[in-house]
């Protein structure tokens, strides 16, 4: 095994090792927060109401334009790479990277419909079954940044071995 590739190999069950050990550790604070924090809904349209639709809006607004943004990243690698036309391997990542990225977005979709839904009723509750989707659209977020992370190291492994193959041949 050469060095490079064990280098690569190393990486890569960090990535994935660290990856789900944050997943973890979130979904646990997470669980500890809802459960110690979250009170029944109080549908006063008070200041507390408005501060959690507008922090619940800011963060589906930045997720979706963090979205974007990782979407137009691959976009960019695929298309202006060096071997852009070749199918390698490492374009699976990307593909599944895009589809991560994609859910979020859909899951972001939902999370406004369900914001929608329930100022139409006035009820106003994060707690309630209907929100799980604003915690998978922000895990669908975490997955498409690892697996693009993922994509972009072996891309420019790659890349960056093929520049040093001619100047490790002339010395």
């Amino acid at each position: 095994m050469s060095s490079r590739t064990s280098r690569s190999l190393i990486f890569r069950i960090a990535l994935y090792g660290g990856a789900i050990v944050l997943i973890l550790a979130l979904w646990q604070v997470q669980r500890a927060i809802s459960q110690n924090f979250f009170e029944p809904a109080v549908s006063d349209g008070s200041f507390v109401d408005n501060s959690q639709l507008n922090a619940l809006l800011g963060q589906s607004n930045l997720l979706t334009t963090l979205c974007t943004g990782l979407l137009g990243a691959l976009g960019f690698f695929l298309l202006h790479g060096r071997n852009a036309s070749r199918w390698t391997p490492a374009k699976w990542l990307a593909i599944a990277s895009a589809g991560c990225a994609v859910l979020s977005l859909l899951f972001g979709y939902m999370v406004y419909l369900a914001l929608l839904d329930m100022l139409r009723n006035q009820m106003f509750d994060l707690a309630m079954p209907a929100m799980w989707v604003r915690y998978a659209q922000f895990y669908c977020f975490l997955l498409a940044v690892m697996l693009f992370g993922d994509f972009a190291f072996q891309t420019l492994n790659v890349e960056d071995g093929n520049e040093r193959e001619p100047h490790a041949a002339g010395d």
